[in-house]
Order: structure tokens, then sequence, then C-alpha cells
């Protein structure tokens, strides 16, 4: 019997929010380089972040305990999934668009296919899914318009995809290493966004300030650490809880919507043709592969099930003969 789909009414809300929030972290990113240098802007979105956590923790009485064993993955998946992406979007949006910060950042579930079949053999990709990956680092090169070199400045597009790379390492192995650590959704990344603190310190101290200190970079920069760092962890595994894996990562398709719109109107950067209909074809590549694992967990989901029916029968079956020869 299949279980019934989630209400709307649970995650709408908070899917639409978090979509927004972290659409909106490109034109925060772009607004606090202004004043900020590029490791200022991820250290403060990052201490911001988990002040944020932290309190909610706090409210919540909660408390965190890290195994020894478990501290090199935190270190690892601290820098892979704050310090050091935070650190290269900042710096690459110094060099590019946040039209194409955003879309680029819709590759993030193609490296996470790519590491979880490194990392997790048993989720090796499937010919549908391979397929997917395939299209979707087409539609990068579409994306960064390959064929012109004058088109993009060639290291803030590494700088980017850099990042998106990192992402996926990171995702993958959270998903090997600390999914059975016992800690709460909350401890998880306020634990990750404090080892991304200590990792950038040294730099963020030590790097003068861009420019003169204005309202608009600091009320930037502040929203970039509430929003799209503390409270989109909070919305995303609120939205994980309650719709499932399939939904929230659906959500990489309305980011780029938002973070497109607002970098043309607000930011009034140019768009060229190639970098929407690139994005297209990322999303399609990433819909095809996350389809191809759905597909597959189903499949898995319902070998399983045969199994257990079959294992239950063959008990009762015994059971009987054990009363007959009773």
């Amino acid at each position: 019997m299949t279980s019934p789909a989630p209400s709307t009414r649970g995650w709408i809300g908070p899917y639409l929010v978090l979509a927004v929030l972290w659409g909106c972290s490109f034109l925060f990113i772009a607004t606090a380089l202004r004043t900020f240098a590029p490791t200022q802007v991820a250290f403060g979105r990052i201490i911001i972040g988990f002040v944020a956590l932290a309190v909610i923790l706090l409210v919540r009485r909660e408390r965190v305990r890290i195994g020894r064993g478990q501290l090199g993955d935190f270190v690892i998946v601290g820098a892979v999934m704050t310090a050091i992406p935070f650190v290269l979007f900042a710096l690459a949006e110094q060099r590019v668009t946040s039209v194409l910060a955003g879309l680029v950042n819709a590759t993030t579930p193609l490296f996470t296919a790519v590491f979880v079949a490194l990392l997790l053999p048993s989720e090796r990709p499937d010919r549908v899914q391979v397929g997917g990956l395939v299209l979707g680092f087409a539609g990068i090169a579409v994306l960064l318009g390959v064929w012109n070199s004058g088109a993009i400045d060639l290291v803030g597009g590494l700088m980017l995809l850099g990042a998106t790379f990192c992402y996926g390492i990171g995702n993958a192995w959270s998903r090997r290493r600390l999914t059975t650590t016992g800690l709460s959704n909350v401890a998880l990344p306020a634990i990750q966004l404090a080892v991304g603190a200590v990792l950038i310190l040294p730099f963020a101290v030590s790097t003068p300030l861009t420019g003169e200190l204005a309202p608009a970079p600091a009320l930037a920069l502040l929203a970039l650490g509430l929003g799209g760092t503390g409270l989109a962890y909070v919305l995303f595994w609120r939205v994980l809880a309650i719709a499932g894996a399939t939904v929230t990562a659906s959500v990489t398709y309305v980011i780029p919507l938002v973070s497109t719109t607002l970098g043309v109107l607000v930011l009034h950067e140019g768009l060229h043709w190639y970098e929407p209909v690139g994005g297209a074809v990322v999303l399609a590549g990433v819909g095809l592969t996350q389809w191809g694992a759905a597909r597959r967990r189903s499949a898995d989901a319902a070998r399983a099930e045969q199994a257990a029916a079959l294992s239950v029968a063959m008990g009762s079956d015994e059971e009987t003969r054990s009363a007959v020869r009773s």
C-alpha cells in the first residue's frame, strides 16, 4: 500500500521561503562585497548563521556532543560545505554576475551524484542517471559559453564550479559518515558552521575592508547570515522531514529563477541568451539524474517488500509443517 502524498499545508510555505532565501543569497553577496572582502563575507554569514542556530539549540535546551571519531568528518564537511565554497562564491562574484553564480549553483546535484557514486558503491548510477549527468555537464558548457573565450571570466567561472564541486563532496561525505551521529537537524549544521568559522577566521581578520562601511552592505551580510545561512538550514530540514527528499531536492529548480530575476531587476546585470539556455539544460540533467535515483529507490523498496513477504510466507509454511508433524 502506498503512503499518501504529504499535505502541502505543512511544507509549501517553508519550501517557498527556502527557495527565496537561497535565491537572494547571490544578491546579498554582491551587495556585501561593496564593503567587505570575500573572506569577510564568508566569515560573516557563517558566524551570523551559527549564532542563529545556537539560539535555537539554547531554546530547545539541546546538548551537543561530538565523538572523537566524528571530529575529522566534521572538519572535512565544515571545510567543503561552508568555508571553501562560501569564499569561492564571494571571490567569483567579484568577477562574474550574480545571475551566472545562481545558475551555476544549480550544478550542485550533478557533483553530488558523482561523489555519491564514488563514496557509496551501492548507489552507483544506472544508465538513466549517467545520461542525466552527461546532459547536465553539457549544459554547464553551454551555460559558460565555452565556444567564446571572451564570453565570461574563466577564473570566475572555475571558482563557481569549484564551489559546487565542494558541495558535491560535502553532501556525499555527510551522507556516508554523518547520518548516524544521533545529532539533531539543527546541531549538525551548527557544528558545520562552527568549524567553517574557525577555518576562515585567520583570513577574515587579516584582510582589510574593500570599501567604506555602509548600511546596505552591512544589512546584506546580516540577511545573508540570518536568512540564507541560518534560517535556511532549519527550513531545509523541515521540508525534508515533511515532504521527503524528492520534494526538497526540487528547490534546485526554483533558486535560479529567483537569483536571475533579482540580478537583472535589482542589480541591472546583463543576461546572455546561452545562460538561461544552459541553465535549463543543467536543470534537465539534474531532473533526469534525480528521476533515475528515485526510480531505483522504488525498485529497491519493491524488491525488499517482496523479499519480506516471501520470508513471512516461508515462515508460515514452516509453522504449518511443524504443526502437522506434531
